[in-house]
């Protein structure tokens, strides 16, 4: 696995490196910027090439850049660039489909890891929403929820610039390194990953796999196949902070 958020600049280095070691085929995660072109290269070294797409049709609304990649990545399989295309979400996969674009279901799945070390974070609650503040993902509902919980410490990636978040106890971490960032999962008390889009999302796969709690929303597939856990770990009201902050409460009090 390769991360990289620029191809523009790494790509031809990287076909090169894939050439020679005989690369038979790489896949494209998240379409990141000079994916198009890398993609191409590819294709001219004789890689096979596939794409998987963690979007949706609510995102192709309102961000055009969204829309914009979504476009680009069928055009790419249509004409041959991609050998496939797989899409995150369930619902969206079969609804591309039925329109005529050939796209695979092709869910999230956590890597396994081993023991993990766990922070030191001081004491009282501490709250994961290890989130992009963005609007599908609900960053700051879940905040306002972290602040219904009481004596409670609010871990992110970004802190999002709502000033009337301000008297919350926020710990801002920026991105970390994979294995850092499934070690503060693991550390905090639970995890809130209540998103308002389709999803079969890796972060609460990867909480639980830490042996942390993660609420989700009800839009989430992680858990659908048992109601009874889907209903325990899952709010229905995700734009309401009493709603997602009722749960834990409930836990907590047990």
């Amino acid at each position: 696995m390769v991360e990289c958020d620029d191809l523009d600049h790494w790509g031809a280095g990287l076909v090169a490196r894939m050439t020679a070691a005989k690369v038979r085929m790489v896949v494209i995660q998240g379409w990141p910027p000079g994916s198009e072109s890398f993609a191409r290269m590819l294709q001219e070294a004789g890689i096979r090439t596939r794409s998987v797409l963690h979007s949706s049709p609510a995102q192709h609304g309102a961000e055009p850049g969204e829309a914009a990649v979504a476009d680009t990545v069928l055009g790419l399989a249509a004409g041959g660039v991609l050998e496939a295309v797989g899409m995150v979400k369930a619902g969206v996969a079969e609804a591309f489909a039925a329109v005529g674009h050939p796209v695979v279901h092709v869910p999230n799945r956590a890597p396994a890891f081993g023991r993990l070390e766990k922070l030191d974070l001081g004491p009282g609650r501490h709250v994961g929403v290890f989130a992009e503040p963005f609007w599908r993902k609900n960053v700051t509902t879940q905040l306002l929820a972290v602040g219904l919980i009481g004596d409670a410490v609010a871990h992110v990636m970004r802190r999002p610039p709502n000033r009337y978040l301000d008297s919350l106890r926020i710990e801002e971490h920026g991105e970390l390194p994979w294995d850092e960032f499934v070690s503060l999962q693991g550390s905090v008390d639970l995890n809130l990953y209540v998103t308002l889009s389709e999803c079969h999302p890796s972060t609460p796969q990867e909480s639980y796999l830490a042996g942390v709690p993660c609420l989700m929303s009800r839009t989430s597939h992680v858990f659908k196949s048992d109601p009874e856990l889907w209903e325990l770990t899952t709010v229905d009201e995700a734009d309401n902070p009493a709603a997602i902050a009722a749960l834990p409460r409930s836990w907590w009090k047990r």
